[in-house]
């Protein structure tokens, strides 16, 4: 009988074997083979594996200390990185932290860097912050993003000196000054404050830091209103001196702090956005956006003062985008005061452009003494009456149908499930400004329902100001964590969709203040 070559009869002890059947079998092989190319192959496997990873951990940690395959290692942190916090133990973490070399220049070894840093993020291991703050410095740019992003998953303070000095280096890439100013939101920190403040209005040819120090100055929250305000009185005076310098024009900082108001402020800000709803420029459309942020920011904290002041103004606009926006401020504040101005604008003008703010600010605050308002308006349209305002028409009446009959908040929880998405934004309007902590769940609920078009983006994004407008006046703990990860979950469905992108950036704010808000133990 022949006797088969020593490599073909390992290769049928090998198949007789079998191939391992989950990650930790996997990982065990990773962990065995001394061949690149083998382990390689053995820790894909281990990511791809279906069920419960974590036994695979100790064997990965195995990959990690062995420092003679770079490329293995970066595989291995990666596949712990992606199996989490059920991986947060002090061996595995020493492991990972002992394995990065700042100093690496080889291209396995700062890849493995990189995925490293990935992974101590996502363990959110306080431990490894110091060699995170080295890695910031790396010369690989992918790297330095790593870090920054693993401090912000951190979120200790102890990293905010780092992330300041990132986010205003101009000897770093934009993209990752912009990743170090989101870091320091999700940290949270006031000492954070006056750089986010001032990168507000920062801008290199090109770019524009504003969108990622907004979300930070909304994630550190309460001590950013005292700055802004100082920003919205003109009493700021460094910053101004700073903005000339710069040639950044009064109405820019202006309208970027009246903006970031209605998220930080408190009913102090209310009399300096008042104020601004007045604001005159010789440039029209910075005086327009001066007014229109003032007036949103009003909507959003409900400020009763503005009421008056925005009926005037929503009254004598001639612009039809700025007269909706007066209209929705008045709608979110929800004084029925402001409804006597709403009606006559509405009877007094003469096209559809500037006929609808008003209606719609109606639907969302009257009753049903004012359907005839939407009949009238309906009739005047005739019978070829374009399909989008046709459609407006109808969700306005549907609202004020709903509210002939609801005159409760139960009543108004129960229609934030009803199938009509503009019943259920003012039923989130309603819920959002009367009800109390045993409405959260119906709010969260409503957030994360399906969006299949604009009138269902309105419908969240009432939703979300409603849960955030409870959030406020009663402390949603133990269950906020629980809210905060419904809506994760729901902006990660989300991921990639144009239509809920800006929604979305709103859902994003509230989930971190709700977290927040939660136990430790559920965050």
């Amino acid at each position: 009988m022949r006797t088969l070559p020593i490599a073909a009869a390992g290769l049928l002890l090998v198949t007789a074997c079998g191939e391992p059947k989950d990650a930790e079998g996997w990982a065990k092989r990773a962990a065995s083979r001394s061949r690149a190319d083998e382990r390689i192959a053995a820790l894909e496997q281990v990511r791809k594996a279906p069920g419960d990873r974590r036994a695979a951990v100790p064997y990965l940690v195995e990959v990690v200390k062995d420092r003679k395959v770079p490329h293995a290692r970066a595989e291995a942190a990666l596949a712990i990185g992606e199996i989490g916090a059920g991986a947060a133990d002090r061996d595995t973490i020493a492991a990972l932290i002992d394995a990065v070399d700042p100093s690496a220049k080889d291209r396995d070894t700062i890849d493995a860097n990189r995925q490293i840093a990935f992974a101590l993020g996502a363990l959110r291991a306080r431990e490894a912050v110091p060699v995170l703050e080295k890695l910031t410095a790396s010369p690989d740019g992918y790297t330095q993003v790593a870090a920054v992003d693993a401090l912000g998953q951190i979120g200790d303070a102890a990293a905010v000196d780092t992330l300041v000095a990132v986010a205003t280096s101009e000897g770093v890439e934009p993209f990752t000054a912009k990743k170090a100013l989101l870091a320091l939101g999700r940290i949270g920190d006031a000492k954070a404050g006056p750089t986010v403040l001032r990168m507000l209005f920062e801008e290199r040819p090109g770019v524009t830091f504003f969108p990622e120090a907004a979300f930070a100055a909304v994630q550190i929250g309460k001590p950013m209103a005292a700055p802004l305000l100082a920003v919205l009185e003109g009493k700021d005076e460094a910053l101004q001196g700073w903005a000339r310098q710069r040639g950044v024009v009064p109405g820019a900082l202006y309208a970027k702090a009246a903006q970031l108001l209605g998220d930080v402020g408190g009913s102090d800000a209310a009399p300096a956005l008042v104020a601004k709803l007045g604001y005159r420029d010789t440039e029209p459309q910075l005086q327009l956006f001066v007014r229109v942020f003032s007036a949103e920011s009003l909507g959003r904290l409900r400020a009763r003062e503005g009421v008056k002041p925005l009926a005037e103004l929503a009254a004598r606009e001639v612009d039809p985008a700025a007269r909706d926006r007066y209209c929705d401020a008045l709608a979110r504040i929800g004084d029925p005061a402001a409804l006597p101005a709403l009606r006559a604008a509405a009877a007094s003008a003469r096209v559809w452009e500037l006929q609808a703010g008003p209606l719609a600010a109606i639907s969302r605050l009257g009753g049903g003494e004012d359907r005839p308002l939407v009949t009238a308006a309906r009739a005047a349209c005739g019978g070829g009456c374009p399909r989008a305002q046709a459609d407006a028409l109808a969700a306005m009446d549907a609202r004020l149908a709903a509210a002939q009959v609801c005159r409760e908040v139960a009543c108004w929880r129960g229609k934030l499930a009803d199938q009509s998405p503009a019943v259920r934004d003012r039923a989130a309007l309603e819920v959002g400004r009367a009800g109390g902590k045993d409405d959260a769940r119906a709010l969260a609920d409503a957030i994360v329902r399906p969006v299949d078009g604009d009138e269902a983006v309105i419908a969240r994004y009432h939703a979300i100001l409603g849960l955030g407008w409870l959030a406020a006046r009663a402390p949603l703990a133990p269950e906020a964590g629980a809210y905060a990860d419904q809506l994760d979950r729901m902006i990660a469905q989300d991921r990639g969709r144009t239509l809920t992108a800006a929604v979305n950036e709103e859902a994003l704010r509230l989930a971190t203040r709700l977290r927040r808000t939660a136990p430790l133990a559920s965050r």
